[in-house]
């Protein structure tokens, strides 16, 4: 592409019907701004989701097959703490049962855990609002001493149970030999209120101690260890160069990722719709260009006839009105793309656009901007508006000369 093809292009530019060029800019402007918004209050929400869930659950567990108890925890913690990539270790035991507070009963999932190593592989204690994480006995508000229980928010509103309330758990025990099931209850005392801002956890988890969970289930041991890793994306591959130190089978192991697939998978495709969507209305955007290549082809036919009749070669025509519109979709995108990182950045250091607290689990719209994002905006925009241009180009390149002079 030489100067004189530039100099023609940026002339048309600057023609009669700049109006026109000027909107279809703010068109393609548009387009890229809101989908850059769009796109890092996506990533937003999808990392204040993360950190919640990771916050509740452990980065990853390690487990036997067909929920055979781990009778030898103390050992095994030991050896998966000695592992690369584990910062620490802390058993557990998971089951359903239900949960009653004068003749309220919900189901819930029993967490057995240790009060003391708990903390040291999610944040439940840190998200406890009311109370504090100790399971150990307790006296209710009743004056009666029982083991100590931690509920959530939304349970505890729903039942109607505060701090110190007395609450029984019921659930079905594993007896010896081969008789079924049968179910067994204990009374306790709530020692502490938790808030994750994801329901259904807040809904469904109660933690007791291990001990307690170990009576309540009839089981000996604990279900599985749970571990903190040094990275979270990571947690998947430490844990199972873990499960391979233990001997493989018959150990299992899962992590935070794999455990809410369906929930990621659906953030990622909502993403990917979104950005599709919203590229689709730069499409609708961008077809002003041909639209404006049309209009000025038409009007400059006398003159593109001219400059094949100086020598002007149809490849050279066609780069003109190419270039043309790629101008417009880069300063548009270039602009648009500017103005949503500015924005985003804004909102991320000053908070200034709150959220109701008690509808979302956050008090202002979370924006993260990802390089990556901004970048596929930016070509994405730009590929747009130069494939618009290609179809009235080519038309004006294939213009006859002498065709075109005998019409002015």
């Amino acid at each position: 592409m030489n100067a004189i093809e530039l100099l023609v292009a940026m002339r048309y530019l600057r023609g009669r019907r700049k109006i026109g060029t000027y909107v279809t800019a703010i068109g393609v402007c548009l387009g890229s701004f809101v989908l850059v918004i769009a796109l890092s209050i996506a990533n937003g929400f999808e990392k204040e989701v993360r950190d919640r869930i990771v916050g509740t659950l452990a980065h990853a567990k390690i487990y036997q097959n067909h929920n055979i108890a781990v009778e030898n925890c103390d050992s095994l913690r030991n050896v998966v703490l000695r592992q690369p990539g584990v910062t620490a270790a802390a058993p557990y035991i998971t089951g359903k049962g239900g949960i009653e507070h004068e003749q309220v009963q919900e189901g819930v999932l029993i967490m057995g855990v240790s009060d003391s190593l708990e903390p040291t592989v999610t944040d439940i204690a840190r998200a406890v609002k009311f109370g504090r994480f100790k399971l150990d006995s307790l006296q209710s508000n009743r004056g009666r001493f029982f083991p100590g229980i931690i509920i959530g928010l939304g349970l505890a509103d729903k039942m109607g149970v505060r701090q110190g309330s007395e609450v029984v758990l019921m659930a079905l025990a594993s007896s010896d030999g081969d008789a079924e099931p049968t179910p067994k209850m204990m009374r306790f005392t709530v020692t502490g209120i938790f808030e994750t801002g994801m329901y259904e956890y807040d809904l469904n988890l109660v933690y007791i101690s291990i001990a307690k969970a170990q009576q309540l289930f009839n089981i000996k041991g604990v279900e599985g260890i749970q571990i903190r890793t040094v990275d979270l994306f990571k947690a998947g591959e430490i844990a199972g160069k873990v499960r391979e130190a233990l001997g493989g089978y018959p150990f299992r192991s899962t992590d935070w990722e794999s455990q809410n697939k369906s929930l990621f998978k659906w953030m990622k495709l909502e993403r990917l719709i979104i950005f599709i969507v919203i590229s689709l209305i730069m499409v609708v955007a961008a077809l002003n260009i041909v639209s404006s290549l049309i209009t000025t082809i038409f009007e400059k036919r006398g003159e593109i006839g001219i400059l094949m009749g100086m020598g002007a070669t149809s490849s050279s025509i066609l780069r003109i009105f190419m270039l043309y519109g790629m101008v417009v979709g880069f300063v548009g995108s270039t602009v648009g793309v500017l103005l949503g990182v500015l924005v985003c950045y804004i909102q991320y250091r000053w908070r200034l656009i709150p959220l109701p607290g008690d509808v979302y689990f956050i008090d202002t719209l979370p924006v993260i901007i990802r390089s990556i994002d901004v970048a596929a905006v930016y070509v994405v925009a730009n590929v747009i508006a130069w494939l618009t241009t290609i179809y009235p180009a080519y038309k004006a390149s294939k213009t006859l000369p002498a065709e075109s002079i005998r019409y002015e």
